[in-house]
This record gives structure tokens, C-alpha cells and sequence, in this order.
């Protein structure tokens, strides 16, 4: 007869939102602001919206540390769409967690590191999203060959590389979870302009498999 012999408190799967184990925390209800549904997200850094105490909406540009309320804590019962994507729908009630450690998702260029500072992206299309870096950052993405500025990945032992072309120790930092080889395409992009130090901290746990680490909210 099997018989469980391991037990933990954490939680182990690192999805979007998800609660990381059960110490003290400390959520309260609040409304998505966002005009579209499925802007909003799991595992993301809110900011509090037009009326404080009542909104929500993604971080942008010019926010403060103070205002931003806390992430988005996942919840079970959200509707999927057609593709199987969860989708938030606009002006809907959700959780956000202000105080306690949860899985946010990290951006494309982030490395997280134990107790570092998890800076907030506000713009780009991981704005919410969590890195370490507090300055603008790029990475380089694969791409095809016929996108406008691409550069084709060649050995580094190539002796004199075109202007279309970019030795392979030089394709660097590259986006979460690519790794570039010879023959690729790929192109610098940049994923966010200066992000916003709020007090949130890197935990001991990264799922670069779900794009998620846990984040300390203390």
C-alpha cells in the first residue's frame, strides 16, 4: 500500500497568481479597471485605480511605489477562452495580495536572485510583470530572417562577420528561455523602459518553465 512520506508547505506548482505556501498574508477584493478583458492577468502588480480602495489596472508610466496596491492573486474559477487561455474579465471582482509570497510573472529579461529587488515593469507589454534590472533593458528574441533588422547567429570563429550577421557569444542577454545557436535570426528588442522600485523582493523559488518566481510582499 502506498503511503505519503513527504510533506511541505509550500505549494508546488509555480502558476501565474498562485499563493507560494501558507504563511500569513493578507488580500482584500478589489475591481478590474481595465477597459478590455484579458489585459489584466495573474501574477501581476496592480496600481490602484480612478477610485483608491475600489480599482484596480496595470501599472503605467509615472506611477509611485505608493501606488501600487499589490498582485493579482489567481483564482480557480476564472473562465477560459476558446484557446484555453485564462481571461480577467473587465470590471470583474478580483483578489489582489498586499502582504505575503505569491508566483508573479517575470519579464523577459529578468534573473532572479534571492532577496534582490523585484523592480515593476509600467510600460511594454510585460508592464505588471517583474525583473531585476532598474534600468531600460533589451534582449535579444529569435526572429525570422526577413524581419527588418535581424542578424544572422554565426560562430564565433567566423573571421569577419556581415553587418547582417552577429558572433554567437555575442547574443547576449537573450530572452527568458531562448537559447541562440548557429543559423539562427535574431533581433535586439527592448522589453521596458526605467521600472519602478516598490518594496517587493525576489523568494528562494524560480519557474522559469511558467515564466514565474515567487515574490516576497512584505
Amino acid at each position: 500500500m502506498a503511503a505519503q512520506l513527504k510533506y511541505s508547505y509550500n505549494i508546488p506548482k509555480g502558476a501565474p497568481g498562485e499563493k507560494f505556501d501558507i504563511s500569513f498574508d493578507e488580500v482584500v477584493t478589489r475591481m478590474n479597471q481595465e477597459t478590455d478583458d484579458g489585459v489584466l492577468k495573474f501574477g501581476v502588480a496592480v496600481q490602484t485605480g480612478d477610485a483608491p480602495g475600489v480599482g484596480i489596472k496595470i501599472p503605467v508610466t509615472g506611477a509611485a511605489a505608493k501606488d501600487i496596491e499589490g498582485i493579482v492573486v489567481r483564482s480557480a474559477n476564472t473562465e477560459r477562452d476558446m484557446q484555453g487561455h485564462v481571461v480577467v474579465r473587465s470590471g470583474a471582482s478580483v483578489s489582489v495580495m498586499r502582504r505575503g509570497k505569491i508566483w508573479g510573472r517575470i519579464a523577459s529579461d529578468a534573473v532572479p536572485v534571492f532577496g534582490a529587488a523585484a523592480y515593476v515593469v509600467l510600460d511594454g507589454d510585460e508592464a505588471g510583470y517583474f525583473t531585476g534590472a532598474s534600468a531600460a533593458a533589451s534582449v535579444y528574441i529569435k526572429c525570422a530572417s526577413t524581419e527588418s533588422g535581424a542578424k544572422e547567429v554565426v560562430a564565433d570563429d567566423t573571421a569577419s562577420p556581415t553587418s547582417d550577421q552577429i558572433k554567437l557569444s555575442a547574443v547576449t542577454p537573450v530572452q527568458n528561455g531562448y537559447a541562440p545557436e548557429v543559423g539562427d535570426y535574431v533581433i535586439s528588442k527592448q522589453i521596458h523602459g526605467a521600472t519602478l522600485d516598490a518594496g517587493f523582493i525576489f523568494g528562494n523559488a524560480v519557474d522559469t518553465e511558467n515564466g514565474v518566481a515567487v515574490i516576497e510582499i512584505r
